[in-house]
């Protein structure tokens, strides 16, 4: 009778703990206190040097494809499967185009004829 009281006691207190509500949590205060307005500018100013930056880029993106163009050209030299240049898109030339070469003809697909 003894050992069924010290069986008996453990599971009454499993039992209750297991009933009872969950612990509720303190609410915490928002840290920044701000009313979830949007806090940036309706206007955004661009600086004069980040207008010439973007002219800059422009030029760059034409000298990438020049430079590109030189490329797709070396593995169309290369190429072995007999199709015509106007099927042949310059990403498929992986082995002679650099990692950026690859990029930049995925970004703006061309046909190995269309590079001059």
């Amino acid at each position: 009778m003894r050992t069924r009281a010290l069986l008996a006691l453990p599971l009454a207190l499993l039992l209750a703990a297991a009933c009872a509500a969950p612990p509720k949590q303190s609410e915490v205060p928002d840290a920044e206190g701000g009313t979830g307005e949007d806090m940036a500018p309706t206007e955004v100013a661009v600086a004069p040097a980040e207008k010439d930056a973007k002219v800059e880029g422009a030029e760059g993106a034409g000298d990438m494809h020049t430079k590109c163009c030189a490329s797709c050209k070396e593995g169309l030299a290369k190429d072995r499967t007999g199709a015509k240049p106007e099927e042949i898109p310059c990403a498929d030339f992986t082995d002679t185009l650099s990692p950026w070469c690859l990029e930049h003809f995925r970004s703006t697909p061309t046909k190995a004829s269309e590079c001059p």
